[in-house]
Formats: C-alpha cells, sequence, structure tokens
C-alpha cells in the first residue's frame, strides 16, 4: 500500500509513522513524507499513491484548500484529513469537498485501527471512482448517440483552426473520411475566404468576438470533389480540459435555398398575376367608359351624314332653299361640336388609360408628377366607383415631382379602393374615402381612410398575409392588401401601418423615401 504522508511537524509525523510500521499489513506498506504541499504535489505528479493522509495547516497550505489542491493533481487517491482540531464543521466541510475521512490527531489507539480507517478510505475512494466512470462512460455513450444521430455536421475545433472531432454527419455532407477530417483545418472545408474563417476562429478561441456576433451565420462549403453548397453555420464557445474549444453546426441548407428560390419565383409569378388581373378590371372599366362619348360620336356623326346626303340631293334637283341651307349648317354645327367634345373626352380616357396601363406592366423608373398621376389613376377606377353610392375625396400637394416607379403608385392605389368597395361598405349605405398625398421633408405621407364598418381586432393582425380574405368566393383573392404590403415595403422601401376600430372606419397610413424628380 502507497501512502503519502503530508505534515510539516516532524513529532507528528514520526508518532503517525511508528504507529502504521506497528500495523499487522503482510503485503507491506510504502509510506513517503512530505512536510510542504508543493512537495507533495511534486510527489502524486511523478507516481502513483492510494491514500494521502493530508495536515490541514502546512506551511505553504490554505487549510481547506489543500484538499482540492491534491485532488487537482490526483483526482483518484483517496484523502484522509489529518487535524489538531476536533470540529465537526471542519469535518463536514472537509467531506463535501472530496476527502474520504476526517482524523483528529491523537485520537488513533493504535496502528491496526489507523490502518483500517486508512484502507476503508481507499475502498470507499475507488467505489466513488467506479461509480464516477460508470456514469462518465454512460453520459458519453449517450452524448455519442446523440451526436451521431444528429442530422447536421458537428465539429469542434482546437487552436489555430484544427479539427478535434467530427460526427458522421460530416463525413456525409463533406465527402471526406473521419480520419481525414481530424486534424485538418476547418477553413478547408470553406468556398470563402480562408483568410476569414480563420480569423474568426482564432478571436472565438481567444474570447475577442462579441456575444451578440455569434450564432449563426451563412457561408459556402466545399466538399472533397470541389463542389460547393450553401451552408448554415452556428458556432459557440466553450472550454475543455482547461483549453478553448469551439463547437460549429453546419447545415447543408441547398433544399432551403432552392424553396425560397421558387418562393420568390412563385411571389414574382403572384405580383404579375395580380397586376394583368387589375390591369383587366381597368380594361373592362375604361372600355365601358369610353363607350359613351364614343356612341355620341357615331350618332352624331350618322345623323350629320344623314343631312349631308339629303343637302346633296335638293342641290342636286335645284330644289334647296336657303332657309335649308341655314339648317343643315345649324345641325352640321352642333354635330361637330358633339363629335369634338366627346372624341376628346375618349381621348382623355384613353390617354389616361395608357399611361396607367403601361405604368402597371412595367418596371421602368421615371420622374413624375403625383397628383396628375393618381388623378389619371383614380379615373381609371371611376366606372367602378359609379356602380356604388360611395365616394371619393382626392387631396395631393401641388407640383410634387418625384422620380421612382409609378406602376407601384397605380398599383397601391386600385387595391386599397377596390378592397374598400368589396369590404368597407354595405351596399345600400353610402360611404366615404379619401386619399391624400403630401411630402414632409424627405418623406411622402399617403393616406388612405374610409368611414366604413372597420376591420375586427383578430382580423387586424392578419389583413397583410396573403390569401386572407373575409369574402371568400365573393370577389376576394386574399391577395390584395398583400401586394400593397409587398410594394410598399420592398419595392418602394417605405412602412405602412392599418389602424381600425369597429364601425368608424380604417386608415391606412403610408410613409416613403423622397427621391426628387425632374421637373
Amino acid at each position: 500500500m502507497r501512502l503519502l504522508l503530508v505534515e510539516d511537524s516532524k513529532f507528528d509525523a514520526r508518532l503517525i509513522e511508528t504507529f502504521l510500521s506497528m500495523a499487522d499489513f503482510p503485503r507491506g506498506l510504502d509510506v513517503k513524507h512530505a512536510t510542504r504541499l508543493s512537495e507533495a504535489r511534486d510527489v502524486l505528479e511523478q507516481q502513483p499513491i492510494d491514500c494521502v493522509l493530508l495536515d490541514l495547516g502546512l506551511p505553504d497550505g490554505e487549510g481547506l484548500g489543500n484538499i482540492e489542491a491534491i485532488t487537482q493533481v490526483a483526482p483518484d487517491t483517496a484523502i484522509i484529513v489529518l487535524t489538531g482540531l476536533k470540529n465537526d464543521t471542519i469535518a463536514t466541510t472537509a467531506l463535501q469537498q472530496g476527502a474520504q475521512d476526517y482524523i483528529v490527531k491523537g485520537d488513533y489507539e493504535d496502528g491496526d485501527a489507523l490502518l483500517r480507517t486508512i484502507r476503508y478510505a481507499i475502498e470507499r475512494r475507488a467505489k466513488e471512482v467506479k461509480e464516477s466512470q460508470a456514469v462518465r462512460r454512460a453520459s458519453e455513450d449517450l452524448i455519442r448517440s446523440i451526436v451521431a444521430a444528429v442530422p447536421d455536421g458537428l465539429v469542434t475545433v482546437r487552436k489555430g483552426g484544427v479539427i478535434e472531432t467530427v460526427n458522421p454527419a460530416m463525413v456525409r455532407m463533406f465527402g471526406y473520411s473521419s480520419t481525414e477530417l481530424v486534424g485538418m483545418s476547418i477553413s478547408e472545408l470553406s468556398a470563402t475566404s480562408h483568410h476569414r474563417v480563420d480569423a474568426l476562429i482564432d478571436s472565438m478561441l481567444n474570447g475577442l468576438e462579441a456575444e451578440s456576433e455569434r450564432g449563426d451565420r451563412e457561408g459556402i462549403g466545399r466538399r472533397k470533389d470541389g463542389t460547393q453548397f450553401p451552408i448554415d453555420v452556428s458556432i459557440g464557445h466553450t472550454v475543455s480540459d482547461g483549453e478553448p474549444m469551439v463547437v460549429c453546426a453546419i447545415r447543408d441548407i441547398t433544399e432551403r435555398k432552392r424553396a425560397e428560390e421558387s418562393l420568390e419565383v412563385a411571389r414574382e409569378q403572384l405580383l404579375v398575376s395580380e397586376k394583368l388581373a387589375s390591369l383587366g378590371g381597368l380594361v373592362a372599366g375604361v372600355a365601358h367608359e369610353i363607350n359613351t362619348p364614343i356612341g355620341i360620336g357615331v350618332t352624331a356623326a350618322s345623323h350629320l351624314q344623314e343631312q349631308t346626303a339629303d343637302l346633296s340631293e335638293r342641290m342636286a334637283s335645284g330644289q334647296l332653299k336657303k332657309s335649308q341651307l341655314e339648317a343643315y349648317i345649324q345641325v352640321a354645327r352642333d354635330s361637330a361640336g358633339i363629335l369634338l367634345g366627346n372624341l376628346r373626352r375618349a381621348a382623355e380616357l384613353i390617354q389616361g388609360f395608357k399611361q396607367v396601363a403601361v405604368d402597371q406592366s412595367s418596371d421602368e423608373r421615371r420622374s413624375f408628377e403625383v397628383k396628375p398621376y393618381l388623378e389619371d389613376v383614380l379615373l381609371s377606377l371611376a366606372p367602378n366607383l359609379r356602380k356604388t353610392p360611395h365616394s371619393l375625396d382626392f387631396s395631393c400637394e401641388e407640383g410634387l415631382i418625384i422620380s421612382g416607379h409609378p406602376g407601384n403608385w397605380s398599383q397601391i392605389v386600385t387595391n386599397l379602393v377596390m378592397n374598400a368597395l368589396l369590404h368597407a361598405f354595405k351596399d345600400d349605405t353610402p360611404g366615404t374615402m379619401s386619399l391624400t398625398v403630401r411630402r414632409a421633408g424627405d418623406r411622402i405621407l399617403m393616406n388612405f381612410a374610409d368611414d366604413g364598418r372597420g376591420i375586427p381586432p383578430d382580423h387586424l393582425k392578419q389583413i397583410f398575409d396573403p390569401f386572407f380574405t373575409t369574402r371568400r368566393g365573393q370577389g376576394g383573392s386574399g391577395l390584395g392588401l398583400h401586394i400593397v404590403y409587398n410594394l410598399a415595403t420592398q419595392a418602394m422601401d417605405g412602412r405602412v401601418s392599418c389602424e381600425s376600430e369597429l364601425g368608424k372606419g380604417t386608415r391606412f397610413a403610408f410613409d416613403f423615401p423622397y427621391v426628387p424628380g425632374a421637373p
């Protein structure tokens, strides 16, 4: 049995050694003596010891702190505390800090009793170590099972960016064997700058990376065959065996990127589809609006044609009278006035519709004056308004010229008006809508409001969600306000909010950056 007696008192040390030499132990005792804590640590580092008899009052020790100092060097060795004080509190604390027993000097009767105490301490410590190892092995087995089952790649990295451990997912993801990955630099798995990766790992190992800058980040991975693929990397910092270590969780996000691209394509197609649907509505409305002046013009031209034919016949027969010529001139003057007025009306409608239609189907950026442009948009919506008892008031700052995509303005205003006509009012109750636009410094503020029925609170949070509608099958697609939100926040880099109260109407507030246009 290998014992280490750590005692600075020569008398106490000699007494303990004497008692141990008188004990009956057939296999023999190997007792070493140290008078200082530092000397005891040196002995423990050089050779195995079964039990340490530790005095707490060493010249270079710190009382109960001596237990931790010995445990750091020899974590599996039994420790029996020796003290001249009989204090239950100190005894309890010593046991809590890792000692296996507590002996007051001089209390042992003979060497056999002291030896039995030592043997029991060694057996207890051996049992504790065995149980601890079993728990640790079970814990390690569980962790290994979990790590092996995780679909994401897990890798630990030490100083210099060197990979220390990997899980099976890393092998499948990058195409290297586990033996090839271990010892490789983590930067070799990245298609981005190796210097940036190495700098990031070094800063995290040295504790220089801010906590807010850690976590998920996207990058490009490189497989063994050279192919590249998008990855999402979660990075964490920990300490293992007293050394800093970086833990990386790597996820292949190829499918996610494809889904995002497909979603973006679908979103663009949806916007185009909605634009075309809106444009179709404009075409129908304007066609109906143009029919009236064109019809009147056709009637006037037809009447003038008949009167001209009658006049020609009278002239040919020599029967034309002055009164008849004067009557014809009056008919021609009236018909020309009717024709000119209605053709001008039709030309205005066509011109306004033409510009709005071009803007809604084009992404061209140009300078335009907001007020006359929105007047053309509202003019194209007039047929829809005339079918209802509702009215719309428009107010816009004069001379406000901006640079942008006018089609976005047209789409937003059209969807707001049509949404209000569909949802805000009861068909038989006249309602009022208002549209105001003004500049406020470097921003443009636009408000659209109605005095209709309002939006229920539980619906208010969902009105900008795609396909959310309360009029499914009654003309509501659930896309109008979603497109308004996307155009305002993404295409126009602005903000939009909605306030509503049941029975008191709804108000949409828009805030766009002001980009001055050429006059």
